[in-house]
C-alpha cells in the first residue's frame, strides 16, 4: 500500500481491520512510573459514559466535534494499540477526549488534552467530570504550542485536532523526545483541510523514521495516521 494514498471506503475497512489486527498484539512503547500509576487508577462505569457522549450528540452546541466515527476509530486504535500515554491537542467540548477515554478505561492508561478557548476548556471540564473521568483524563487550558514543552511524555498516541496550519510545530514540540518510538501521530481533517494541512503531509511522508497513510470513516475529514519506527 503506497503510503500517500487516500483509501477507498471499501480500501479502509480492508486496511483498517489489517492494521487493528496486526498492532492488537503490540504492546505500547511507553514504560513509566506514570503509566504504572494510570493502570491503578479506578475503574469509570462505562454506561456513564456513553451517556455523557449521548447527551452532547443530541445537543447543537456551538462547539464543533469530530465526527463519531472518527471518534470510534480513535477509541478502537487506542485499545488495538494498547496506549498508556496519550496526547490531545485540541479538546473542544471533550467528546474524542471521552472515546478515547473509553478505550483507556481497558488500557488503564492517561490522557492529557489541551484546549486554548477557555469556553471550550469549561465545557470539556464538565463533560469529563461527569463521565467520571476526571482522574484518567488531565485538562490544560493554554496554547499547546506552548504547553507542549512543559509536558514530560513520551507520548505513544498524539492525536492533533486544532489549528491546521499549526500541525508542523506541534511536530517538531513532539519529536523526537515527546512522541515514543512506536508511537502514533493521528491528525484530523486531513482530507478536508489538506491544502492547509499541505506542509505537514508532505514533511511527515518524507520522514525516513515514520511510516504514514490517510484513511478516512466518512470520506470527508480524513485522518493522517503516522507510525514512529522502533528502534532495532
Amino acid at each position: 500500500m503506497q503510503a500517500n494514498r487516500v483509501l477507498n471506503r471499501r480500501e479502509f475497512c480492508s486496511a483498517a481491520a489489517m492494521g487493528l489486527i496486526a498492532m492488537g498484539t503490540v504492546v505500547s512503547p511507553v514504560k513509566s512510573t506514570a503509566a504504572e500509576e494510570a493502570h491503578r487508577l479506578p475503574k469509570a462505569d462505562p454506561a456513564r459514559i456513553r451517556k455523557v457522549l449521548d447527551e452532547m450528540e443530541s445537543k447543537t452546541g456551538r462547539y464543533w466535534s469530530t465526527p463519531r466515527r472518527d471518534a470510534e476509530y480513535l477509541s478502537l486504535m487506542v485499545k488495538a494499540t494498547r496506549a498508556v500515554q496519550i496526547l490531545e491537542v485540541g479538546t473542544s467540548q471533550g467528546y474524542s477526549a471521552l472515546w478515547m477515554g473509553l478505550g483507556l478505561e481497558e488500557t488503564g492508561g492517561r490522557l492529557t488534552t489541551i484546549e486554548i478557548d477557555p469556553g471550550r476548556h469549561g465545557v470539556a471540564r464538565k463533560n469529563v467530570s461527569d463521565a467520571g473521568l476526571a482522574e484518567r483524563i488531565a485538562l490544560i487550558r493554554g496554547d499547546a504550542h506552548k504547553e507542549i514543552a512543559g509536558l514530560k511524555g513520551p507520548f505513544d498516541f498524539v492525536f492533533l485536532d486544532a489549528d491546521k496550519d499549526g500541525q508542523l510545530d506541534y511536530f517538531r514540540k513532539l519529536y523526537p523526545a515527546k512522541l515514543a518510538p512506536g508511537g502514533i501521530i493521528a491528525v484530523h481533517n486531513a482530507i478536508s483541510e489538506a491544502g492547509t494541512m499541505r506542509e505537514y503531509t508532505e514533511t511527515i511522508r518524507r520522514h525516513p523514521e515514520f511510516d504514514t497513510v490517510v484513511v478516512s470513516t466518512t470520506m470527508d475529514d480524513g485522518i493522517c495516521l503516522s507510525y514512529r519506527h522502533r528502534r532495532v
